[in-house]
């Protein structure tokens, strides 16, 4: 299927930015509920040409490399070319690396952007960037012109392998 350039697909991993209050009574633990990159895109009014797909509803603590097959199977067979992933902050960058190394050598991936995003703070909280970097990650799969994986993070864009993680801080920085 011939795709268009503002064709986007969502695939929701899990991670903070999916949490929401538990809904059990006495709960300590947050669930994770459905993909908030599509609560976000449509209170945004964004185009329907926007796909979304969940492969996982994980903290990114607990995604493994089955997971991370999941997520390369999906990316794989999809008809986008332009795909954001939202993801925990723990291992998005361990998941990206994944991604990068795997798809470098298929062919239905030679056009493929993909960027990965995710929030320290559950969409659901007002304070929350999740809907900063959702809108950073939807803006910049559609410009970036070169295929590979990319991480949108604090106002931070580039390759998987251009971006780190401040220990201190915990936010993403250049390298």
């Amino acid at each position: 299927m011939e795709t268009s350039k503002s064709e986007i697909l969502i695939i929701q991993t899990g991670g903070t930015i999916d949490k929401g209050y538990p809904k059990i009574r006495q709960g300590y633990a947050f669930d994770i509920s459905e993909c908030a990159g599509k609560r976000i895109l449509n209170r945004c009014h964004a185009p329907d040409t926007i796909g979304y797909i969940t492969v996982s509803r994980k903290d990114s603590q607990d995604i493994n490399d089955d997971d991370r097959d999941k997520l390369m199977g999906a990316v794989t067979i999809a008809v986008y070319e332009k795909i954001v992933v939202t993801h925990g902050t723990d291992t998005m960058l361990e998941t990206a690396k994944y991604l990068a190394t795997h798809m470098k050598d298929l062919p239905e991936c030679k056009n493929t952007v993909i960027v990965l995003t995710g929030s320290f703070l559950p969409e659901t909280f007002k304070e929350s960037d999740a809907d900063f970097n959702i809108g950073a990650a939807v803006a910049s799969v559609q410009t970036i012109n070169q295929s590979g994986v990319y991480v949108a993070m604090n106002g931070v864009i580039g390759r998987w392998d251009q971006v780190t993680r401040d220990e201190e801080t915990g936010y993403f920085t250049y390298r």
